[in-house]
C-alpha cells in the first residue's frame, strides 16, 4: 500500500486555510467581468531569466508521511538539525508544503549535500526552488540515499563506471560512488550515493551474473521508516493496509537499516584516579575525567586515564572516612577498657575497620551517640582543673627591683591596720 502524497500538517498561521482560499478566490475570478486596469496583464516574460538568477538557496519540501504533525515542530526541528550559521526561513505554502530560505553559501550546500533528513522517523523530501514555477508542478518524490552494496567482487569496484552501473540496480541519478580508480577497495563493500523513487519498494539486493550467479545485499544509512510488508518509506508495516501482517509474510527486514558501532577510546586524558567523564554511545571514552580522586566527572565511562571500575564503585566511593580526632580518642579509650563490652564489641582493629567501611553518614551517628566516640558504659575521666600561679608585680625599694604578689583591695587593708 502506497501512503497519500506527503500526510497533513496543523500550523497555528492557517498556512492550508489560505492555500484554500486562494484555490477558491482563483475559481471565482474565471466568472467575474473585468473592468478598467484589470484587463491589462503585468508581462515580465523578458525579464523572467533575470529574476530567477536573482533567486538563491531556496528550496522546496515536504515530509513524506501518512501523518499529521505541527508546522512549528518540523521547523524547530529542522532547524536543530541543521544547525544554520545564519537564520533559516520557512513559509508555509500548503498542508504539507513549505519553502526554506538560506542565507549564507554554507548552511546551503550542507543541507543540499547531506541527508537524507529526518522528522520523526519520516524523510524530508527537499527540491531546489526557482521562486516562479508554480509549487505545485514539483513531484518531489526521490531521496538522497548512502547505499553499501555488500559482497562486489574486487574487480568491479576498481573502476567507477563499472561501479556505477552497480549501483544503477539501487537507486536512480545523480549517483555518486566511492572507488579507488584502479586499485583495489580497502572497503568490504561499494558505498553509493543514490536517489531512491518513493513510490518503488527498497532494494534488497544487487543480481550479478558473472562467472556465476551472485546476490549482493544492500544496506542503507540513515533509513527512513518504511513498512516491512510493502517495501515502501513513509508508514510501518501495522499501518499498510488494515495493519493485520504475519511476520513471515513480511519479506523486508531491519537488515536493511546500517546498524552504526559506538565508536570506543580509551587512553590517558586530564585528571587521574579510577572513574570520570561524561561516556555515552555512539562515542564512549573509558577512563577518568577531568580532576583527581576516585571520581573525576559523571559516568562509569569518560575521558581519561584509568579503568571503569565495578558497578558497586560509587558505593565504595562514598564509603571514605577521614579520621579525626573523635576516632582516635575512641580508639583510645577501647585499648583502656578491653574486656569490656560496649555498643560495639570485638578488637580494636575490627571496631575501626568496621568504622571506616560505616563511611561519613556512620561517623557522624557515632558522634552523636557517644559524644566524640567515648562510649557511656565506661565511667568519663576527669581531669582536675588547672591552677594559675598567682600573678606577680615589680617594685622599687631603695634602687632595688623587687617582686611582691598582688594581692586583693581586703589583703591590703589587713596589712595596714595589723602595722
Amino acid at each position: 500500500m502506497m501512503p497519500r502524497l506527503g500526510g497533513g500538517g496543523t500550523d497555528a498561521a492557517g498556512g492550508s486555510g489560505t492555500a484554500d482560499l486562494e484555490k477558491d478566490l482563483e475559481d471565482r475570478f474565471e466568472g467575474l467581468d473585468l473592468v478598467g486596469e484589470e484587463e491589462i496583464d503585468l508581462d515580465f516574460f523578458e525579464e523572467l531569466d533575470d529574476l530567477i538568477g536573482d533567486v538563491r538557496w531556496l528550496l522546496i519540501l515536504r515530509v513524506h508521511t501518512t501523518k499529521p504533525f505541527s508546522h512549528a515542530a518540523m521547523f524547530k526541528q529542522m532547524r536543530n538539525a541543521w544547525v544554520p550559521a545564519q537564520d533559516v526561513t520557512f513559509k508555509t505554502k500548503g498542508a504539507n508544503l513549505f519553502l526554506a530560505q538560506f542565507h549564507c553559501l554554507g548552511d546551503w550546500s550542507r543541507v543540499m549535500e547531506g541527508g537524507p533528513w529526518l522528522f520523526r522517523g519520516a524523510a524530508l523530501v527537499m527540491a531546489e526552488y526557482d521562486g516562479f514555477t508554480n509549487v505545485e508542478e514539483y513531484k518531489l518524490d526521490k531521496i538522497p540515499v548512502w547505499t553499501r552494496i555488500q559482497g562486489i567482487l574486487e574487480g568491479l569496484m576498481k573502476k567507477k563506471e563499472l561501479a556505477e552501473k552497480v549501483a544503477k540496480k539501487v537507486g536512480e541519478p545523480p549517483i555518486l560512488v566511492i572507488v579507488n580508480e584502479g586499485k583495489i577497495n580497502p572497503s568490504k563493500y561499494l558505498r553509493a550515493r543514490v536517489h531512491l523513487d518513493l513510490n518503488k519498494p527498497l532494494f534488497r539486493f544487487v543480481p550479478i551474473n558473472l562467472k556465476e550467479r551472485k546476490r549482493c545485499p544492500v544496506q542503507y544509512e540513515r533509513l527512513p521508516d518504511f513498512c516491512k510488508f510493502c517495501g515502501l518509506m513513509g508508514h510501518e508495516v501495522k499501518e499498510c493496509g488494515d495493519g493485520i501482517h504475519e511476520e513471515d509474510q513480511c519479506q523486508w527486514g531491519d537488515w536493511l537499516r546500517v546498524v552504526f558501532e559506538p565508536n570506543i577510546q580509551t587512553g590517558a586524558g586530564r585528571g587521574g584516579g579510577n572513574r570520570g567523564g561524561f561516556g555515552a554511545e555512539p562515542n564512549i571514552q573509558t577512563g577518568a575525567g577531568r580532576g583527581g580522586g576516585n571520581r573525576g566527572g559523571f559516568g562509569a565511562c569518560g575521558r581519561g586515564r584509568g579503568h571503569p571500575g565495578d558497578a558497586n564503585e560509587f558505593e565504595k566511593s562514598d564509603m571514605v572516612i577521614v579520621p579525626d580526632d573523635g576516632l582516635e580518642e575512641d580508639r583510645a579509650n577501647r585499648k583502656r577498657s578491653s574486656g569490656s563490652e560496649g555498643v560495639l564489641k570485638g578488637s580494636d582493629n575490627a571496631s575501626v575497620d568496621v568504622l571506616a567501611k560505616a563511611g561519613r553518614v556512620a561517623q557522624q551517628v557515632n558522634l552523636l551517640e557517644y559524644g566524640n566516640g567515648v562510649n557511656h558504659g565506661e565511667s568519663p575521666v576527669t581531669t582536675p582543673p588547672k591552677v594559675q600561679p598567682p600573678k606577680r608585680r615589680r617594685k622599687v625599694l631603695n634602687g632595688v627591683e623587687t617582686e611582691d604578689l598582688i594581692g586583693s583591695a581586703t589583703s591590703f587593708e589587713e596589712d595596714r591596720r595589723e602595722q
